[in-house]
């Protein structure tokens, strides 16, 4: 994979598991996939509404992932299997400190089929107080052009 952005259509699935209630959601979203020296990026939009849209950018590099979400949701947040990373969340009502401890990273691309996947398994902390386990799970398929 080279510098050049790979069109692939992004499927997402997140499940949150907070005190025995589980909250799942699946979106599908047009996207890109490109490398930038030592790190692969994933990009594409969520349309949360008719008015709200979030821009979101995945840095992918080895074992560290980096989220930034921003439009109507921004954050900036690492994952590192192992790890406790703090971020922030910008809400409606100022910036929350958040915090995750990673489990586990995994990502594939392949580029002869022009498939691939990145799962993600974290807890969320805000304030130090646990809000959640997260699995999120992002499928690629590279688009024709």
């Amino acid at each position: 994979m080279d510098a050049t952005p790979i069109p692939v259509k992004v499927m997402l699935h997140t499940k949150v598991t907070d005190s025995g209630e589980e909250e799942e959601t699946k979106l599908s979203s047009d996207g890109t996939l490109y490398r930038k020296s030592d790190a692969v990026y994933l990009r594409y939009d969520e349309v949360l509404n008719e008015n709200d849209n979030v821009n979101t950018t995945i840095k992918i590099k080895d074992e560290d992932i980096t989220i930034i979400r921003s439009g109507a949701v921004s954050m900036k947040q690492r994952f590192t299997p192992g790890g406790l990373k703090e971020g922030t969340y910008e809400s409606p009502y100022g910036p929350i400190q958040i915090a995750t401890k990673t489990d586990s990273i995994d990502f594939e691309w392949h580029e002869l089929e022009q498939e691939g996947h990145l799962t993600l398994n974290y807890r969320v902390l805000f304030q130090g107080e646990e809000a959640g386990y997260h699995e999120l799970a992002i499928t690629l398929r590279g688009e024709e052009l």
